[in-house]
Protein backbone atom coordinates (compact mmCIF):
# COMPACT_ATOMS: atom_id res chain seq x y z
CA UNK A 1 0.00 0.00 0.00
CA UNK A 2 1.34 3.41 -0.94
CA UNK A 3 1.32 5.87 1.97
CA UNK A 4 0.40 9.40 0.88
CA UNK A 5 1.93 11.50 3.68
CA UNK A 6 1.36 14.89 2.04
CA UNK A 7 -2.34 14.34 1.35
CA UNK A 8 -3.10 13.26 4.90
CA UNK A 9 -1.12 16.15 6.38
CA UNK A 10 -2.96 18.63 4.19
CA UNK A 11 -6.32 17.24 5.28
CA UNK A 12 -5.39 17.59 8.93
CA UNK A 13 -3.97 21.08 8.43
CA UNK A 14 -7.11 22.37 6.72
CA UNK A 15 -9.52 20.95 9.27
CA UNK A 16 -11.32 23.64 11.26
CA UNK A 17 -9.77 26.73 9.67
CA UNK A 18 -11.74 29.98 9.69
CA UNK A 19 -11.58 33.12 7.55
CA UNK A 20 -11.60 36.58 9.10
CA UNK A 21 -11.69 39.97 7.34
CA UNK A 22 -8.34 41.65 6.86
CA UNK A 23 -7.65 44.84 8.82
CA UNK A 24 -9.80 47.83 7.74
CA UNK A 25 -8.38 50.76 5.79
CA UNK A 26 -9.22 54.38 6.51
CA UNK A 27 -11.35 56.22 3.96
CA UNK A 28 -9.68 59.51 3.01
CA UNK A 29 -12.35 62.10 3.78
CA UNK A 30 -12.06 65.48 5.52
CA UNK A 31 -13.97 67.59 8.03
CA UNK A 32 -15.38 70.91 6.86
CA UNK A 33 -12.99 73.85 7.02
CA UNK A 34 -9.80 71.80 7.09
CA UNK A 35 -6.76 71.04 4.98
CA UNK A 36 -4.42 68.16 5.77
CA UNK A 37 -6.16 67.62 9.10
CA UNK A 38 -5.74 71.23 10.28
CA UNK A 39 -8.34 74.00 10.26
CA UNK A 40 -7.95 76.74 7.65
CA UNK A 41 -8.19 80.51 8.06
CA UNK A 42 -11.63 82.08 8.27
CA UNK A 43 -12.56 83.25 4.79
CA UNK A 44 -10.25 80.73 3.07
CA UNK A 45 -11.77 78.46 0.43
CA UNK A 46 -12.36 74.91 1.63
CA UNK A 47 -10.09 72.61 -0.47
CA UNK A 48 -12.31 69.55 0.05
CA UNK A 49 -15.94 70.72 0.01
CA UNK A 50 -17.47 72.49 -2.98
CA UNK A 51 -20.72 74.46 -3.06
CA UNK A 52 -22.16 72.91 -6.24
CA UNK A 53 -25.60 74.54 -6.19
CA UNK A 54 -27.27 77.48 -4.45
CA UNK A 55 -30.09 79.98 -5.03
CA UNK A 56 -29.67 82.47 -7.85
CA UNK A 57 -27.13 85.19 -7.20
CA UNK A 58 -25.03 83.22 -4.69
CA UNK A 59 -21.39 82.68 -5.70
CA UNK A 60 -20.59 78.95 -5.63
CA UNK A 61 -17.73 79.13 -3.17
CA UNK A 62 -17.49 77.27 0.15
CA UNK A 63 -15.31 79.12 2.65
CA UNK A 64 -14.43 78.71 6.34
CA UNK A 65 -16.95 80.69 8.35
CA UNK A 66 -17.00 82.34 11.75
CA UNK A 67 -20.20 81.07 13.43
CA UNK A 68 -22.86 83.35 14.85
CA UNK A 69 -24.00 83.11 18.46
CA UNK A 70 -26.78 80.59 17.71
CA UNK A 71 -24.49 78.06 16.01
CA UNK A 72 -22.26 75.48 17.70
CA UNK A 73 -18.71 76.88 17.88
CA UNK A 74 -15.90 75.96 15.52
CA UNK A 75 -13.46 73.44 16.98
CA UNK A 76 -9.78 72.60 16.63
CA UNK A 77 -10.69 69.86 14.12
CA UNK A 78 -13.55 71.36 12.05
CA UNK A 79 -15.11 74.67 11.07
CA UNK A 80 -18.38 75.91 9.64
CA UNK A 81 -18.43 76.56 5.90
CA UNK A 82 -20.82 78.76 3.93
CA UNK A 83 -20.73 81.06 0.88
CA UNK A 84 -19.18 83.80 3.06
CA UNK A 85 -16.81 84.24 5.98
CA UNK A 86 -19.41 85.39 8.54
CA UNK A 87 -22.26 83.40 10.03
CA UNK A 88 -24.19 86.66 10.28
CA UNK A 89 -24.43 87.14 6.51
CA UNK A 90 -27.85 87.36 4.92
CA UNK A 91 -28.42 84.62 2.31
CA UNK A 92 -31.50 83.96 0.14
CA UNK A 93 -33.72 81.00 1.07
CA UNK A 94 -33.41 77.76 -0.87
CA UNK A 95 -31.16 74.71 -1.21
CA UNK A 96 -27.38 74.94 -0.80
CA UNK A 97 -25.61 71.69 -1.77
CA UNK A 98 -22.07 71.07 -0.50
CA UNK A 99 -20.20 68.13 -2.03
CA UNK A 100 -17.10 66.16 -1.12
CA UNK A 101 -15.61 63.23 -3.04
CA UNK A 102 -13.63 60.26 -1.75
CA UNK A 103 -12.12 57.15 -3.30
CA UNK A 104 -12.52 53.44 -2.55
CA UNK A 105 -9.67 51.55 -4.28
CA UNK A 106 -10.36 48.41 -6.28
CA UNK A 107 -8.37 46.46 -3.68
CA UNK A 108 -11.03 47.27 -1.06
CA UNK A 109 -14.55 45.86 -0.74
CA UNK A 110 -17.15 48.68 -1.03
CA UNK A 111 -19.77 46.51 0.70
CA UNK A 112 -17.76 46.88 3.93
CA UNK A 113 -17.41 50.68 3.74
CA UNK A 114 -18.97 52.93 6.34
CA UNK A 115 -18.93 56.62 7.18
CA UNK A 116 -19.97 58.21 10.45
CA UNK A 117 -19.59 61.43 12.35
CA UNK A 118 -21.29 64.49 13.79
CA UNK A 119 -22.84 67.34 11.85
CA UNK A 120 -25.18 70.31 11.90
CA UNK A 121 -26.46 72.94 9.50
CA UNK A 122 -28.53 76.10 9.21
CA UNK A 123 -31.31 75.24 8.50
CA UNK A 124 -32.74 71.76 7.78
CA UNK A 125 -30.44 69.39 5.88
CA UNK A 126 -30.01 65.82 4.56
CA UNK A 127 -27.11 63.70 3.27
CA UNK A 128 -27.02 61.89 -0.07
CA UNK A 129 -24.44 59.29 -1.18
CA UNK A 130 -23.74 59.13 -4.92
CA UNK A 131 -27.00 60.89 -5.75
CA UNK A 132 -29.11 58.40 -3.81
CA UNK A 133 -32.12 59.02 -1.61
CA UNK A 134 -31.25 61.64 1.02
CA UNK A 135 -31.10 60.44 4.64
CA UNK A 136 -29.73 61.28 8.09
CA UNK A 137 -31.86 64.44 7.94
CA UNK A 138 -31.86 67.12 10.65
CA UNK A 139 -34.45 69.76 11.46
CA UNK A 140 -34.46 73.49 10.90
CA UNK A 141 -33.26 74.43 14.40
CA UNK A 142 -30.49 71.80 14.69
CA UNK A 143 -27.67 74.34 14.32
CA UNK A 144 -27.34 74.75 18.08
CA UNK A 145 -26.08 71.18 18.61
CA UNK A 146 -24.23 68.37 16.81
CA UNK A 147 -26.13 65.40 15.41
CA UNK A 148 -24.78 61.89 14.81
CA UNK A 149 -24.98 60.27 11.37
CA UNK A 150 -23.97 56.93 9.88
CA UNK A 151 -23.86 55.58 6.32
CA UNK A 152 -23.26 51.83 5.93
CA UNK A 153 -24.36 50.93 2.38
CA UNK A 154 -24.49 52.20 -1.19
CA UNK A 155 -20.74 52.68 -1.73
CA UNK A 156 -19.02 51.82 -5.01
CA UNK A 157 -15.47 51.12 -6.11
CA UNK A 158 -13.72 54.26 -7.31
CA UNK A 159 -14.83 57.85 -6.76
CA UNK A 160 -17.88 58.37 -4.52
CA UNK A 161 -19.68 61.66 -3.85
CA UNK A 162 -21.27 62.81 -0.61
CA UNK A 163 -23.77 65.69 -0.83
CA UNK A 164 -24.93 67.73 2.16
CA UNK A 165 -28.15 69.40 1.03
CA UNK A 166 -28.91 72.40 3.26
CA UNK A 167 -32.28 74.15 3.00
CA UNK A 168 -32.02 77.76 4.12
CA UNK A 169 -35.53 78.55 5.30
CA UNK A 170 -37.05 82.03 4.83
CA UNK A 171 -36.56 84.33 7.80
CA UNK A 172 -38.12 87.59 8.97
CA UNK A 173 -34.72 89.28 9.25
CA UNK A 174 -31.07 88.37 8.73
CA UNK A 175 -30.92 84.88 7.19
CA UNK A 176 -27.57 83.06 7.66
CA UNK A 177 -26.81 79.54 6.42
CA UNK A 178 -23.90 77.13 6.79
CA UNK A 179 -22.66 73.56 7.28
CA UNK A 180 -20.45 71.90 9.91
CA UNK A 181 -19.22 68.28 9.50
CA UNK A 182 -16.86 66.01 11.43
CA UNK A 183 -16.51 62.72 9.54
CA UNK A 184 -14.41 59.56 9.29
CA UNK A 185 -14.76 56.17 7.63
CA UNK A 186 -13.31 52.71 7.12
CA UNK A 187 -13.38 50.00 4.45
CA UNK A 188 -11.99 46.46 4.52
CA UNK A 189 -9.67 45.01 1.84
CA UNK A 190 -11.31 42.77 -0.71
CA UNK A 191 -9.61 39.59 0.51
CA UNK A 192 -9.64 37.69 3.77
CA UNK A 193 -6.94 36.37 6.05
CA UNK A 194 -7.19 32.65 6.83
CA UNK A 195 -6.07 31.51 10.27
CA UNK A 196 -6.57 28.22 12.11
CA UNK A 197 -8.73 28.06 15.22
CA UNK A 198 -6.89 27.12 18.46
CA UNK A 199 -8.56 23.72 18.42
CA UNK A 200 -7.31 23.21 14.87
CA UNK A 201 -3.72 23.87 15.95
CA UNK A 202 -4.06 21.14 18.59
CA UNK A 203 -5.60 18.80 16.03
CA UNK A 204 -2.80 19.55 13.61
CA UNK A 205 -0.11 18.74 16.17
CA UNK A 206 -1.82 15.51 17.25
CA UNK A 207 -2.44 14.44 13.67
CA UNK A 208 1.13 15.03 12.54
CA UNK A 209 2.48 13.11 15.53
CA UNK A 210 0.24 10.18 14.64
CA UNK A 211 1.30 10.33 11.01
CA UNK A 212 4.94 10.19 12.05
CA UNK A 213 4.42 7.08 14.21
CA UNK A 214 2.47 5.34 11.44
CA UNK A 215 5.16 6.16 8.91
CA UNK A 216 7.92 4.71 11.11
CA UNK A 217 5.94 1.46 11.66
CA UNK A 218 5.41 1.03 7.94
CA UNK A 219 9.11 1.49 7.26
CA UNK A 220 10.00 -1.18 9.86
CA UNK A 221 7.43 -3.55 8.32
CA UNK A 222 9.25 -3.32 5.02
Amino acid sequence: MKFNFSSLAAAVALSGVVSIPAFADTIGIANTGTSGGSVIAIGATDPNYSLISAPSGVTLTAVATSPNGAWVPNTSTAEWISPGSSGNNNWPPGDYTYQITFDIPSTDNPATAQLSGMWTADNSACISLDGGTPGNCIGGTAFGSLNAFSITSGFTTGVNTLDFIVDNLPGPGNNPTGLFVEISGTVSPGGTTVIPEPSSLLLLGTGLAGIGMLYRRMRRAH
